[in-house]
């Protein structure tokens, strides 16, 4: 398999984990996204052929786009635990508990 088959089909693995974690089961465990071992550039490889450029610009593309969802739905995930944790878990029994959502 070629280097860039190999990245592409990786980007592809990576949409479908991150697709799936957020629609399917939104507390997964994030180790479920890195599943895949990390990428190693394969030695002595040289630089990209002339004919190839445009397609790893375009895998290039797709993975910073990948990146920023990720970082996107980072940052939300991050804003609800922040709400739920400001939320008290124990009450007393004889005190009425009002939850202000709008301040």
């Amino acid at each position: 398999m070629g280097v860039l088959d190999d990245l592409e089909l990786r980007l592809d693995n990576a949409n479908r984990a991150a697709a799936t974690h957020s629609t399917e089961n939104p507390t997964a465990d994030a180790a479920d996204l890195a599943a895949e071992s990390p990428w190693e550039p394969p030695a002595g490889i040289g630089p990209i052929p002339h004919h190839l450029e445009e397609r790893a610009r375009d895998l290039l593309v797709c993975q910073q786009k990948l990146a920023g969802e990720i970082d996107g739905a980072r940052r939300v995930t991050l804003r609800h635990l922040a709400a739920l944790r400001s939320v008290p878990s124990a009450r007393e029994a004889k005190r009425s508990v009002y939850l202000d959502v709008t301040g």
